[in-house]
């Protein structure tokens, strides 16, 4: 049996998708009144005319953070692919360490008592840290303390910790370290939002770089190698480093619609951290925040040879700006 844990958010819904085309039978976990609409949405443009499909999924109530859900949820399975989490750039947030730390050590903690064979994780490249160095990141780098880390980078980089200790008990894992992933999904909600910002006339762009990576290349890269005998390694997941201008042209042109024309530089950023601290506690739903902008003005380096030289094949950015455009 095959559990996707947060199987009706944005990653998750997509591994469950990429799943069921490969002919499997899946169990997938959400909290109670969890909203559906994104796994929804997602499954209508994946399956497309397949929707039979969807028979094959057996929902199961169990939040990560209760044990006692998670030891009964997954009874019997074989393979766990951990993709629930919480994503938030606005300083602490206790939620969000409870759910990705303390919620991947009850996952792991799960899945030796269930004699799991193997957990898939999807962690971030954020997990790996961030430093002012500008050295190229690779599935090498060590975690260091540092200012540029984000409270979720800090959540992510204990949830992996939680993961190896898992491999010293004698768990097997498969970890898949994604940079800022893109695809369709909810219009307003997580990277979609670039989206949706530009849509509705959003003007700014910086030259910082990141990372980037299709939501489907995620879910099969977790769905495929992650159930091949590779094990006990972490892959970084970048198809293209990119400078945001470059991302924000290429969603305004899939979109015919004026791209951003005010650049923030670096030395703005003293001067914008109220105005911006202000802005996001008045717009909860915003994406934009103190941290984000502090993190678009960073140029950080991905490499993802190892994925690659273990036969990964990535799409490119651009078409996946297209394709993701062309959904919502």
């Amino acid at each position: 049996m095959l559990v996707v844990t947060g199987a009706n958010g944005f990653l998750g819904a997509h591994v469950v998708m990429s799943l069921l085309q490969k002919g499997f039978k899946v169990k997938a976990l959400r909290r109670s009144n969890s909203d559906m609409s994104e796994y929804h949405d997602i499954a209508r443009w994946r399956l497309d005319d397949k929707q039979d499909l969807l028979k094959h999924v057996e929902w199961c109530e169990a939040d990560i953070t209760n044990i006692l859900e998670l030891d009964t949820a997954f009874e019997g399975a074989s393979y766990v692919f951990h993709c629930a989490a919480v994503v938030a750039f606005k300083g602490k947030n206790s939620t969000m360490m409870k759910v990705n730390a303390e919620g991947t050590a009850n996952v792991v903690n799960a899945c030796l008592k269930a004699g799991v064979s193997k957990l898939i994780y999807a962690s971030s490249t954020a997990a790996l840290g961030r430093t002012d160095n500008n050295k190229t990141i690779t599935e090498d780098t060590q975690w260091a303390d540092d200012d540029n880390n984000t409270e979720y980078a800090i959540s992510k980089h204990l949830a992996e910790l939680e993961v190896w200790r898992g491999m010293e008990e004698g768990l097997d894992v498969f970890v898949v370290n994604p940079g800022i992933i893109l695809g369709a999904g909810k219009w307003e909600k997580g990277s979609c939002r670039l989206f949706f910002n530009i849509k509705n006339g959003f003007k700014l762009y910086t030259q910082g770089i990141n990372g980037f990576v299709g939501v489907r290349d995620v879910a099969e890269a977790m769905t495929g190698l992650g159930m091949t005998d590779i094990k006990n390694k972490r892959f970084l997941m970048v198809s293209e480093n990119i400078s945001y201008k470059q991302l924000f042209d290429w969603i305004a042109d899939a979109l015919k619609l004026k791209a951003p024309s005010i650049e923030i530089k670096p030395s703005y950023l003293i001067w914008l951290k109220w105005p911006i601290k202000i802005f996001a506690w008045l717009n909860p739903k915003s994406t934009i925040s103190y941290e984000t902008l502090k993190t678009s003005l960073k140029q950080n380096h991905y490499d993802s040879k190892a994925i690659k030289d273990a036969g990964f094949t990535f799409t490119p950015i651009q078409q996946v700006v297209k394709d993701t455009a062309a959904h919502l």
